[in-house]
């Protein structure tokens, strides 16, 4: 009796493993070539770590429709799960949670990760050349412009990603490419012509510059405190 009932769950068992398997199949069909390059990727390296078939079925049945969806609206699997490294990690590690789909992050958070970088990229720029004394009398970033580097160039970061047209969505946004140029172009300009204009216009007074070792200073934090944050809240769908 006991042997008839076990037999009895076995099949169903493996009647909705086929089901789960067939429409897995069917989403599949549906990525875009590069989801699909993703997805075979992520299946290689959990067939390497010795997981099981029917628990990589249960997880591709939990991510493959949340990929057909973020298609609609040109999101790339890597956008919704980082990297194939990260995934298979965040799934051997926490194999319940990790199939949650991360997403593009908060606006907030991309403009932050953007503007620390920017940050790091000019005061380091600013501070090297410097210190080999090439830097122009007055050329020197303030410490007012490099606040408005650090707002400015996150909101500019945010919209290269918020806009950037990717060419796997089934649905084009309007204006595609041309739209895309237009948005960067204006934003860089507007960048551009805060930090000039703070550098021309507000006395040394107020926009004090730092010693060359002052901005390597600034740079190293700048960095330091992108990959902090990064790193804690997993920020995706940034440039950097």
């Amino acid at each position: 009796m006991r042997e008839d009932l076990k037999g009895a769950i076995e099949t169903v068992e493996h009647e909705e493993l086929v089901n789960v398997k067939a429409e897995n199949e069917a989403l599949q069909a549906k990525l875009t070539k590069r989801n699909e390059q993703y997805m075979m990727g992520l299946d290689k390296a959990l067939t390497a770590a010795n997981l099981s078939e029917e628990r990589k079925t249960e997880i591709y049945s939990e991510m493959l429709p949340h990929l057909v969806e973020g298609q609609k609206t040109g999101q790339t699997a890597r956008q919704i799960y980082g990297t194939v490294t990260e995934q298979t990690s965040a799934l051997l590690d926490g194999p319940r949670k990790a199939t949650a789909p991360v997403g593009q992050s908060k606006d907030w958070m991309i403009a932050l990760d953007g503007g620390l970088m920017m940050v790091a990229l000019l005061s380091l720029i600013t501070g090297v050349s410097s210190l080999w004394g090439k830097a122009q009398q007055g050329a020197e970033m303030g410490i007012i412009t490099l606040l408005i580097n650090f707002l400015a160039g996150g909101i500019v970061i945010l919209l290269i990603s918020k806009n950037a047209p990717n060419r796997y969505a089934k649905e084009k946004k309007k204006g595609g490419f041309f739209r895309y140029i237009l948005i960067i172009g204006v934003a860089m300009l507007a960048w551009m012509f805060l930090m000039t204009a703070s550098m021309a216009f507000l006395p040394a007074s107020i926009n004090m510059s730092l010693p060359p070792i002052g901005y390597l200073i600034v740079a190293a934090a700048a960095f330091g405190a992108k990959l902090y944050f990064k790193r804690k809240w997993n920020i995706q769908g940034g440039f950097f």
